[in-house]
């Protein structure tokens, strides 16, 4: 008994040593690990964006350049692209994605025209829409302001055959942004 007394006076003064040391410090999340995710996000909706767009065409064969005027136009240059800066190029990735996540959400509602495909575009939006989130919770965690560019009004749905052009023109459009963006994106976690 006299051994067990002993553990227990021992035990509870290492207890006691231990109230006296502080807290562990947790570090703050460093910002390159939250881009890291974010660039395998984009990959991986790059990745879906592909897919879908492949079978989106083969499901709606359109022949021709399909053009929506209210999609984000890609005017960087590669010399401009190596020139990106985090607070602008995070602001501009981040109203982009957000007008992509409007038209998406304007296609969805085309009614039956896309109906078979609503699986695939409503997980292509979800994702797109993490993505918007976890960039705009890093642009507050860098301090770093929204853009504020109005999103775009969106024309009435109009017939099957705009729809179908307008998918055309949101998915290929989509697909090349998304390229550009992780590049952007690696460009820009260098930068930190």
């Amino acid at each position: 008994a006299g051994h067990v007394c002993r553990l227990l006076v021992a035990l509870l003064s290492l207890c006691e040593g231990l109230r006296g040391l502080p807290a562990p410090r947790l570090k703050p999340s460093d910002p390159r690990a939250d881009f890291d995710s974010i660039i395998s996000l984009a990959k991986n909706l790059l990745s879906d964006t592909k897919h879908l767009f492949h079978h989106f065409k083969s499901r709606y064969p359109a022949e021709g350049e399909h053009k929506m005027d209210t999609l984000p136009v890609l005017s960087m240059s590669a010399v401009e692209l190596a020139n990106i800066q985090v607070p602008g190029g995070l602001a501009r990735l981040s109203a982009d994605l957000q007008n992509y996540q409007k038209h998406l959400e304007w296609l969805r509602r085309a009614g039956p025209v896309l109906r078979p495909l609503e699986p695939e575009v409503g997980a292509l939006h979800a994702r797109l829409e993490r993505l918007v989130k976890r960039l705009e919770h890093l642009m507050s965690k860098l301090n770093l302001s929204r853009a504020s560019d109005p999103l775009p009004t969106l024309p009435s749905h109009g017939t099957h055959w705009a729809v179908v052009q307008a998918g055309h023109a949101l998915f290929h459009s989509l697909h090349l942004y998304l390229d550009w963006a992780a590049r952007a994106l690696v460009l820009i976690r260098n930068k930190l």
